[in-house]
């Protein structure tokens, strides 16, 4: 026992009589019990009887408040029998007459059921039973307190109350008849919560007993109820309401039409009923929205009507009036929004709130209805048939609602436009990264990124005019937030539509210009339209007349915002000035624009104590500026003064930590500016100081920005460039490559700039390069750099030709034998040794060939054979038969790497030599067998160096030749050879693709679909339509053929299906290539595509086989690859969401990938499978437009048959003694990632309140072991 607590202390403190004593009491004890306090079983009777005896029978309100308060922790310290007990006496005071007895109690008893430990299920059940009974109570005050805790209890303990529902159920429904409505909502309410544990008989009593029925015979407040009930059903169960829509649907549907809406007198619950259903088919729409499809026609419709439901109100009809004189009348228009009849009355705002919703519902839901949402309510069609209308209040198309009075609603019709354009968008531009960043880089850099419209957006070309026109009109609204809205509509759109609004532009300038100029504009809505016009400025070329239209109109308004003291509106009207630079240069009055966009953007930048953004922006755009109009080029329009007063403060700026970064990115981009050769060489001065700094964002700028200021020739003092030499020097090395890289280019610009820096490189940076050869790292673009600064070096060099060669041949040594240290050392002497004269290339070639005689040393002969490949790519050596048989010999080497790396240097000479050695080559490949998998390998690397080749084509003349040899060896029975033979199709494909794939093409048909030279041919394919730059006319029609082979062949027996598992599984290979490098190729017939790779997810039962093991049978399934295969092509698609090249956006079907993700969840799917399903659904609930289809699927994936089972049987063998610890680590992996998934289903909006979710919450995740939930939190 805790010394700090004593129980004796407690109960004496509980009888005294001054109330002080017992609050202090049980406050203490609260504070104890949350430390951690362990009680003995012989007073937890006692403390948790005085707790409840406080709580109940206290004259004073705070000691029953503290009392209250220690519940939650004390259930979890006392045994369940003693809880029982506090159940019981609890239930006893749900009846008291006195309503504070009432409100303890219940507030006690709710406390008890989300605190208790899931092992206590007998006293949930007590409760269970005693609420029942208490149910029966005619006072409807008790009635209300009672299923206050029931709906608690049952969200979290319905699933193990089963013997419990069906009495439940029946004092619920008896509630239903109360004559209360409060009864009957909260009654409603716990029916809705039971009927995601009922079984199917009681399940179905409910909704054909009440909704069904009594939908179809009740009338007035009976019909409500049970349209309600419907509603409220399908939020928590609208999993399994789905099956009954074919029933539910017409009834809704009919008491919407207005001969059964004339019978309800009431104006009040007429609008009630119509909020009621509208409401239920939103939720029916996001639970079952394949279920609700032979309806949405008519659900459109109704949403139609009721978005134009204004009984009270008539809309005058102004649409024929010009644009200019509605913008006149601001005032007359907004006395119409505001004019309101029967205020207290009109509740049909309801009714038009829930049409939005409920469309905005099936906009998200069913992106794959979007034409038809389109051709219903924004398209040319529905326009004409509003302009038919008697009355403008009858005009029900999406456009003509922008002019709704009530604020809220017309805020959520904004909402349904917008869910419109986002389902409309396959992918949309970023942003916030390069605001994140202080913009110090352009905005058009970052906005610039590839968007696509879906063939809907059609519907909105035709009717654009409108659209827009209905969108400005409502910026005259007063509020700030309608506007606000309407601002960002317009963004969207004009992202939709691109380059289609350019009529529009000047409207938009308009707009912006009456809100910049308002006196009451606020600040957010400024910087929303500031973003507004960066868009525009952005979207339209700089001599556009467009774009010259915002100069002389919204360049004084820009510039007074630069002025502002928000520094978010400066941010962005600093933005906005650098994207109008290129603008402004080419405006009639160019000169005298520029300079006032340089005095204007100079006075910030030379203003002290700015916020940091504000700073960052300064500094960036001012470097536009520069490098537009301070250029030479074509015509500079800012004076020398103002250039060179430019470049001192950002001398100045350089100073600060803060703003250097900015600085140098700016300076980078003024290259093309003059700058006064002392004002460079401080900055040389300064910056190349940088470079010792710890930051890598400030030494990887410094690096750019030295090597812009370096290449304006011969400004820089000689001195400064030794510094720079010096400085640089310490960043070459291998553990920042990327930094190493852009230091070998600044050095490689000061050789350039000044030879005579040669000797100090020599000296001081060449040991340096020879340390990085060493690097096992190497490789990229630093080495590219490196052999560029040693062909810069070589003829500068003091050292001579032989003695720098063996200066880096000495780079070896030390090193072990790394093939990749091999490889930068030989790559780097072949660029030297291609530059000397023939006798020095003889010498060195005689050199390699004494290296790989050395046999006994294995790295001097791997050197030597790399060497001399990488000499054979420059110089012809085919003449030299000491040199070829010196490499071929190798192919007999004990070690396979040299083997490889004999074959790769034979490939490379032929790159070097192809009329001599290819055909040599190709005769060797039908004559050795032997060596055939070898002589294929140096076929890829010729095939593989042509086609990096941009100056010629080595072997375009043997085309023909190299097809045949590689199609004869397609269908070998060495599956390495197949594989290599399939990368040298892939190879020649990228050379002549018409010829060779049609080559591919005949071969594929002749041999069929169960042939293992049809599945090399098909991963050739693969390889090939991975390259970036295989292209050709007939690309699509090839994959469409194919990719038909990812369909299981009709008729095949079990052996030809199982033989024809290689060819399909190459197929879904293929498809994931394209997706990955090729994916406008295969969009066109996408949907056909994902059918097939869909329908391998499915296990093959015929491919699943019994293996006798003796004492056990052991089953093994052939089609696991080929599943994996089609699980890892999905995950592709996958991570398309979130780079821009979406497939599944255009799809527009994440339902059925969702489906398709829950079936790999499954145990008969493989735990890899599963553990990849369960990664991938993590994904899919990022992308906002899955989210519906995720919400709509947690009752397939969290109900009891589900994860829960696969969860229990897992755990069942991670706890059996007899469990080794190979298969616990994968069980282990398998729930963790299970967790992870769980996790992001959780975040998912619309799931919060989800009692599927919450049971698996409470019961589920309770059981999983500490250990395996502590290694999921170390994971992430």
């Amino acid at each position: 026992m805790n010394k700090k607590w004593d129980y004796v202390n407690f109960r004496e403190d509980m009888k005294d009589p001054d109330p002080d004593k017992p609050h202090q009491a049980l406050f203490d004890l609260n504070q104890e019990l949350e430390k951690g306090i362990v009680l003995d079983e012989g007073v937890q009777k006692h403390v948790f009887q005085d707790v409840l005896k406080q709580a109940l029978e206290s004259s004073h309100s705070d000691v029953q408040g503290a009392a209250v308060k220690c519940i939650p922790a004390l259930v979890k310290k006392v045994k369940e029998t003693f809880v029982t007990e506090g159940i019981l006496k609890l239930s006893e005071k749900l009846t008291d007459t006195k309503k504070e007895h009432r409100d303890i109690a219940t507030i006690s008893l709710k406390y008890i059921v989300e605190n208790v430990p899931p092992t206590y299920k007998e006293c949930m059940h007590t409760l269970a039973f005693s609420l029942v009974k208490l149910m029966k109570s005619p006072s409807d005050d008790i009635k209300l307190d009672i299923m206050d805790v029931v709906v608690d209890l049952l969200r979290k303990f319905g699933g193990i109350l089963s013997s419990e529902h069906e009495q439940l159920q029946q004092v619920l429904v008896s509630a239903l008849s109360s004559s209360n409505q409060s009864v009957r909502k909260r009654a409603i309410n716990c029916i809705a919560v039971l009927s995601v544990h009922t079984n199917e008989s009681l399940f179905q009593q409910i909704v054909t007993g009440q909704v069904i029925t009594g939908i179809e015979k009740d009338k007035g407040e009976s019909l409500r109820k049970c349209i309600q009930l419907c509603s409220t059903i399908s939020r928590t169960a609208g999993h399994r309401v789905g099956v009954f829509l074919g029933q539910i649907m017409p009834l809704l549907l009919s008491n919407l039409e207005e001969d059964m809406l004339a019978q309800i007198e009431d104006d009040g619950e007429r609008n009630e009923v119509r909020e009621n259903i509208l409401q239920a088919f939103e939720s029916l729409i996001i639970r079952c929205p394949q279920q609700v499809s032979p309806f949405l026609e008519k659900i459109i419709a109704a949403c139609k009507d009721g978005m134009s439901y204004d009984p009270y109100y008539d809309y005058d009809d102004d649409e024929d009036e010009p644009m200019d004189e509605v913008e006149d009348e601001e005032d007359d228009y907004q006395d119409m929004l505001e004019a309101e009849a029967d205020d207290d009355d009109d509740v049909s705002w309801k009714v038009r709130k829930a049409s939005a919703k409920c469309l905005s519902a099936l906009i998200q839901s069913r992106p794959d209805c979007l034409d038809y949402v389109y051709a219903a309510i924004c398209s040319k069609q529905a326009r004409e048939v509003d302009l038919k209308a008697e009355s403008p209040s009858d005009r029900k198309c999406l456009p003509e609602r922008f002019k709704e009075r009530e604020e809220s609603v017309r805020l959520d019709i904004f909402k349904v436009f917008t869910d419109l354009l986002a389902a409309t968008q396959i992918s949309t531009a970023e942003r916030s990264q390069a605001r994140s960043s202080g913009m110090s880089g352009s905005y058009s850099a970052s906005f610039h990124m590839k968007v696509e419209s879906r063939p809907e957006v059609r519907h909105l070309l035709e009717v654009k005019d409108f659209i827009v026109d209905s969108i400005i009109k409502a910026t005259k609204d007063k509020s700030m937030k309608v506007k606000a809205t309407c601002i960002t509509l317009l963004k969207s759109l004009l992202v939709v539509l691109k380059g289609e609004l350019d009529t529009s532009i000047g409207k938009f300038l308009k707009v912006i210009k009456d809100i910049l100029h308002a006196k009451d504009t606020t600040s957010a809505l400024k910087t929303e339209v500031l973003q507004f016009l960066l868009l525009i400025v952005v979207s339209c070329p700089s001599e556009s007349p467009e774009a010259q239209q915002i100069v002389p109109e919204l360049l004084p308004l820009i510039l007074a915002c630069v002025t502002d003291k928000y520094y978010r509106i400066t941010s962005e009207a600093l933005r906005v000035c650098g994207e109008l630079a290129p603008v402004v240069v080419k405006a009639p009055d160019a000169e005298k624009r520029a300079v006032q966009l340089f005095d204007a953007v100079f006075e910030r930048l030379s203003t002290p104590d700015v916020d940091q953004e504000v700073k960052d922006c300064t500094i960036t755009t001012m470097g536009h500026i520069l490098k537009y109009a301070g250029s030479q080029t074509p015509q500079q329009l800012l004076s020398s003064e103002m250039i060179s007063k430019s470049f001192k403060q950002y001398l100045v700026l350089l100073g600060s930590d803060y703003s250097r970064v900015p600085v140098l990115k700016a300076l980078t981009m003024t290259k093309g500016v003059k700058m006064e050769t002392d004002v460079l060489n401080k900055f040389v001065t300064e910056i190349s100081t940088f470079l010792r700094k710890a930051s890598r964002p400030l030494r990887q700028a410094s690096l750019h920005c030295l090597k812009t200021l370096v290449e304006r020739k011969n400004d820089v003092q000689k001195d400064l460039l030794k510094q720079i030499l010096m400085e640089l020097t310490p960043l070459l090395n291998d553990i920042d490559l990327h930094l190493s890289h852009l230091a070998i280019d600044l050095c490689d610009a000061v050789l350039k700039s000044c030879n005579d820096m040669a000797l100090v490189v020599e000296e001081h940076v060449l040991p340096k390069f020879i340390g990085l050869l060493k690097s096992p790292l190497l490789q990229g673009s630093a080495l590219e750099s490196l052999e560029n600064v040693f062909v810069t070096m070589w003829p500068l060099c003091s050292m001579g030709y032989h003695p720098l060669l063996q200066h880096i041949l000495s780079a070896a040594d030390g090193t072990g034998d790394n093939r990749q240290v091999l490889s930068s050392i030989a790559a780097v002497t072949a660029r030297i040794t291609s530059m000397a004269s023939e006798d020095q290339q003889a010498k060195t070639i005689e050199q390699y060939i004494s290296y790989i005689a050395d046999v006994k040393n294995s790295k001097q002969c791997s050197l030597g054979i790399a060497c001399l490949g990488e000499i054979g790519k420059y110089v012809n050596i085919s003449s030299n038969a000491r040199a070829l048989d010196s490499i071929k010999v190798q192919f007999g080497h004990a070690e396979e790497d040299v083997k490889t790396l004999a074959a790769v240097s034979l490939g490379k000479i032929t790159v070097g030599s192809p009329d001599n050695l290819l055909p040599q080559l190709l005769n060797a490949i039908d004559k050795e067998e032997a060596n055939r998998y070898l002589l294929f390998r140096a076929l890829k690397e010729t095939l593989a160096r042509s086609s990096a080749s941009n100056d010629f084509d080595p072997v375009k003349n043997s085309y023909g030749t190299i097809l045949k040899a590689c199609l004869g060896y397609a269908g070998t029975a060495d599956e390495g050879i197949r594989n290599i033979v399939s990368e040298c199709l892939g190879k020649l494909a990228m050379l002549e693709p018409e010829a060779v794939t049609k080559g591919m093409y005949d071969k594929a048909v002749e041999t069929g679909p169960v042939s293992d030279t049809t599945a090399t041919i098909i991963t050739a394919m693969k390889y090939a339509v991975s390259e970036v730059g295989f292209r050709y006319e007939r690309l699509e029609a090839d994959l469409e053929y194919f990719l038909g082979y990812m369909t299981k062949p009709e008729g095949a027996d079990k052996d030809a299906n199982l033989a024809n598992v290689k060819v399909r599984r190459a197929a879904v290979q293929l498809l994931t290539s394209a997706v990955h490098s090729k994916p406008d190729a295969v969009r066109g017939n996408l949907q056909v595509y994902m059918k097939k790779l869909l329908d391998q997810c499915v296990v093959d039962n015929e491919l699943v086989r019994s293996v006798n093991l003796g004492p056990f049978m052991h089953k093994v399934d052939d089609g696991l690859e080929l599943r994996k295969s089609a699980y890892e092509c999905i995950d592709i698609l996958l991570d398309g969401c979130f780079s821009g090249e979406s497939l599944l956006d255009y799809l527009n079907d994440y339902m059925t990938v969702a489906r398709h993700l829950v079936l790999g969840m499954q145990t008969n799917q493989g735990s890899d499978i599963q553990v990849l399903s369960f990664i991938m659904y993590s994904k899919l609930c990022k992308i906002p437009r899955a989210q519906m289809a995720v919400i709509s699927l947690l009752g397939d994936m969290f109900g009891e048959n589900s994860l829960p089972k696969i969860v229990s049987s897992n755990l069942s063998k991670f706890t059996k003694a007899n469990t080794v610890q190979q298969e616990k680590d994968k069980i282990s992996d398998l729930i963790v990632s299970m967790l992870k998934m769980y996790s992001a289903v959780v975040k998912v909006p619309g799931t919060e309140e989800n009692t599927i979710l919450e049971i698996f919450t409470s019961q589920v995740v309770p059981t999983i072991p500490e250990e395996i939930r502590e290694k999921m939190t170390g994971k992430e």
